[in-house]
């Protein structure tokens, strides 16, 4: 497992994960504190988001996933020359969309030719990008107001916030759907056709399923973590109270 995820480039993925973290940690802070992001929230969620014991959390939740899944398999797939082409392709497309203005851009950048906006909607579809991360943002949501409800910044019940966070699903959708597109424009838009379509069937194998499942189990189960972390760390913030 150590070495998939080092052939899978996770530590550097980590990094990314951990700049969107903070900007969401910030955006949360102007929107729920009356100082907004300052200097001592910004403290608060910078130790949440530790890059060793985000990679434990990755490595613990994936593991479980994947059970009696061949990673040997995976092994000769990414560690080939084709394999680590796509994974230095989509580590820069996720830190490309850490740019201002990045996400509009890309969008825009591969919806010609047809064919290559075509082969990138199969392997989103192929590998259920947008249901899949449609779960895990509201999973995600529900943890931060569970953690927002333990820290005492509200008081609602499980119903309650279930019926908060799914009348968010459309405007989730609508997001996910645009984010998906750009990122598969800045991380596969300029992978040779050969090399998508490899990816692709590759992701149709069992041991690619079994990937794909595990990269969610495990990135799900750190975002729901760190998520329910920051509806604490807002109470802290709040209250004064020790985290």
């Amino acid at each position: 497992m150590d070495d998939l995820l080092e052939t899978l480039g996770s530590d550097a993925l980590i990094d990314v994960l951990r700049e969107e973290f903070l900007d969401y940690g910030e955006t949360v802070g102007d929107a729920m504190l009356p100082d907004g992001s300052g200097a001592a929230w910004r403290d608060i969620f910078e130790r949440l988001y530790v890059p060793t014991l985000m990679q434990v959390r990755l490595r613990s939740a994936m593991e479980k996933s994947f059970g009696k899944a061949d990673i040997a398999a995976l092994m000769t797939f990414y560690q080939s020359e084709r394999g680590q082409r796509i994974v230095e392709a989509e580590l820069a497309g996720r830190r490309y969309l850490l740019l201002e203005g990045a996400q509009k851009t890309a969008e825009a950048a591969c919806l010609e030719p047809p064919e290559r906006a075509e082969a990138l909607l199969e392997f989103a579809q192929v590998n259920d990008l947008l249901e899949r991360n449609v779960a895990g943002t509201l999973n995600s949501d529900l943890a931060f107001y569970r953690g927002l409800i333990a820290g005492g910044v509200f008081e609602m019940d499980e119903g309650d916030v279930l019926a908060e966070v799914q009348a968010r699903v459309p405007e989730i959708r609508v997001a996910l759907e645009a984010w998906i597109s750009a990122y598969l424009c800045a991380a596969l838009g300029d992978l040779h056709e050969a090399d998508l379509a490899a990816y692709t069937a590759f992701s149709k194998t069992d041991e690619g399923i079994a990937l794909n499942a595990a990269i969610f189990e495990g990135y799900g189960a750190l975002s729901e973590d760190l998520s329910y972390a920051i509806g604490l760390g807002v109470s802290v913030q709040m209250f004064g109270e020790d985290l």
